[in-house]
C-alpha cells in the first residue's frame, strides 16, 4: 500500500445497507476496554446511517440479486451443497499483507475442507488503475467464484492523482470484465479501515472514496463489507484500542483482523463467529459510582487469569447491554453502586440476555440502577442502607455447588441491607453473623434459562484481599455460566 501496507476492517452490507459492529476491545492477559465497546466482534446490527446503539432498523435497499442483507452468501451457499470453491481477494497491501485473507482462508477449510481456495491477488502500494491493468492475470485467469475487491485507500492516496470519478470508473471496469468473463461470479466490495497521523494526511478525501463503493453496490446490487464504519466507531469511542489493533495507522495487525475485519466479514458471508471453546467470556460493566471499579479489576483480572478458563472485559459503556452485541458473552458482571439505564434497550438487552441462557453476577451491586425494575428484578435484592465492621460470613446452603467446599469465614466489609424484589424468592447461599445482625450476603436464582450468582460482599480492598471472598467469587462466576465450579 502506497505509505505503507495495509489491513481493512469489516462491515457487513448488502446494496446500499450499513451496518454498526459493537466495538473492539483492548487486550492486556485478559481483554479490558475503557472507553466504548468492543468486538470482537461479534453479531452485526442492519442499521441505516445512525451510529450503533440505535434500535435495529431495516434497511432499504434494491432487491439484491446475489446477497439479501444478513443473508448467506453464494460463496457459502455453494459451499454448504458441497460445491468446491475459489476465492480471489484483489486490493491493496491490505489484502496483499492482510491476516483477514489467511483467517478468511483458515475458516473456511475448518468449515468445508477441501472445498475451499483461496487465492491472494492483492500486491502492497497498488490502487485501482493498477487493477485494471493486472485483472486478466491476477482475477479472471483464476475463474474466481467469489471475488473481494477494495482499492479505495490507495485510490485516495494523494501522489496517485486518482479522482472519485476515476476510481470509480476503474472500479465499474473491473466489475464489468469479471462478469463478462464469467456472469455467476459474487463480486464482494469492501470498504476498509480509516488512516490516522501522516496516512491521513495523504488521503484527506478517503471518506469520498468509501462513499462512492458503496453507491457502486447499491447501484449495481452487489455486497458490500463495509469495514470503515466499524472502524470509524472505534476510533470515535475506543482511540487507544484502534492504535492496538493498527498500530502503523494504516495497517490492522493480526489481532485487529481477528478482533474485527474476519469476524464481520464471516458475518457478512453467512458464516457465524465462532467462540472459542473452553472459555468464558464475561463482560464488567465499569465507571460507575464511587466505588473502586478500577481496583476491582485489577483483583479479578489475574484471579481469573489463574483460572485459566475465563476471558474478561472492561468496559465503561451501559450501551454495551444492548443486544446483539451482549450476546458474544456468557456473562455480565456488574461492581458497586449507582448508574442508571439511559435507554430502554439496554435494560432489555440485559433482561433478554439472561433469560435467554445468559449469566448475570453481581458484586456489591444492589445499589446500582436503583430506577430499574428489571434490575432489581434480575439481581433479586435492592440496597436500604448498611453498615461495617467485621464480622462471620455463615454458610447456608453446604451442598450448592458454589458454597459446598467453605467453612464459616471472618470478614472486613460492608453489611448491606436490601429489599427483595415481590417476584424474588430468596436461595441464601450464605448470611452475615454480628450478634442481632443478621442478613443474607450472596444468593443465587434461575432466569428463564440464565442462571444469577450475587453477593453484597466486597465494598473495598480489605474484603477483596479475603481469599474465601476471592474463592467464592470465582465459583460463582462458573455457575453463572453453567459450568462446574472449580
Amino acid at each position: 500500500m502506497a505509505g505503507g501496507n495495509q489491513r481493512m476492517t469489516p462491515g457487513c452490507l448488502s446494496p446500499g445497507a450499513s451496518i454498526r459492529l459493537g466495538g473492539a476491545m483492548r487486550r492486556f492477559h485478559i481483554r479490558i476496554v475503557q472507553q466504548g465497546f468492543p468486538a470482537v466482534i461479534l453479531a452485526l446490527l442492519v442499521l441505516p446511517a445512525p451510529a450503533w446503539g440505535a434500535d435495529p432498523v431495516k434497511a432499504e435497499f434494491p432487491a439484491a440479486k446475489k446477497v439479501q442483507a444478513n443473508g448467506e452468501s453464494q460463496l457459502i451457499k455453494n459451499l454448504k451443497a458441497g460445491k468446491p470453491q475459489t476465492v480471489v481477494t484483489y486490493g491493496t497491501s491490505l489484502t496483499a499483507g492482510g491476516a483477514w485473507v489467511r483467517q478468511l482462508d483458515a475458516a473456511l477449510k475448518a468449515r468445508w475442507p477441501g472445498q475451499a481456495t483461496v487465492v491472494n491477488s492483492g500486491a502492497g502500494g497498488m490502487w485501482s488503475t493498477w487493477g485494471v491493468e493486472n485483472l486478466e492475470a491476477r482475477v479472471i485467469e483464476k475463474k474466481p467464484d467469489t471475488l473481494f475487491i477494495e482499492f479505495g485507500i490507495n485510490d485516495a492516496y494523494l501522489d496517485y492523482k486518482t479522482s472519485v470519478v476515476k476510481a470509480r470508473a476503474n472500479l465499474e471496469n473491473m466489475i464489468q470484465r469479471v462478469l463478462s468473463a464469467r456472469a455467476d461470479t459474487e463480486i464482494v466490495l469492501m470498504t476498509m479501515n480509516p488512516p490516522i497521523g501522516n496516512h491521513l494526511k495523504a488521503r484527506p478525501e478517503i471518506k469520498k472514496y468509501y462513499e462512492m463503493y458503496r453507491q457502486v453496490a447499491k447501484d449495481r446490487d452487489l455486497k458490500l463489507v463495509d469495514h470503515a464504519v466499524h472502524w470509524e466507531r472505534i476510533l470515535e469511542h475506543n482511540r487507544h484500542v484502534f492504535h492496538r489493533f493498527v498500530p502503523d495507522g494504516i495497517h490492522p495487525g493480526a489481532e485487529g483482523c481477528a478482533e474485527v475485519t474476519t469476524t464481520t466479514l464471516l458475518t457478512c458471508l453467512g458464516v457465524p463467529p465462532v467462540k472459542a471453546p473452553g472459555k468464558i467470556k464475561v463482560l464488567l460493566i465499569g465507571g460507575r459510582g464511587s466505588h473502586d471499579w478500577a481496583g476491582f479489576y485489577d483483583i479479578l483480572a489475574p484471579l481469573l487469569k489463574k483460572a485459566g478458563d475465563f476471558v474478561l472485559d472492561l468496559t465503561l459503556e451501559i450501551d454495551a447491554l444492548r443486544l446483539p452485541y451482549i450476546s458474544n458473552y456468557d456473562i455480565v458482571l456488574f461492581y458497586g453502586p449507582g448508574g442508571d439505564f439511559t435507554h430502554r434497550s439496554q435494560e432489555r438487552g440485559l433482561h433478554d440476555f439472561v433469560e435467554n441462557g445468559g449469566g448475570l453476577a453481581g458484586v456489591h451491586a444492589t445499589d446500582a440502577f436503583k430506577k430499574s425494575d428489571v434490575y432489581w428484578r434480575l439481581m433479586g435484592g435492592r440496597f436500604i442502607t448498611h453498615r461495617g465492621g467485621r464480622f462471620t460470613i455463615r454458610i447456608m446452603d453446604r451442598k450448592h455447588p458454589v458454597t459446598s467446599p467453605f467453612e464459616d469465614f471472618q470478614i472486613h466489609d460492608e453489611t448491606y441491607q436490601n429489599q427483595y424484589h415481590p417476584d424474588f424468592e430468596l436461595h441464601s447461599l450464605f448470611r452475615m453473623d454480628r450478634g442481632e445482625e443478621q442478613q443474607s450476603m450472596g444468593w443465587v436464582q434461575e432466569y428463564g434459562k440464565g442462571r444469577v450468582f450475587n453477593t453484597t460482599l466486597g465494598h473495598d480492598g480489605n474484603a477483596w484481599k479475603s481469599e474465601a471472598f476471592q474463592a467464592i467469587l470465582r465459583r460463582g462466576l462458573y455457575w453463572a455460566a453453567g459450568r462446574d465450579p472449580k
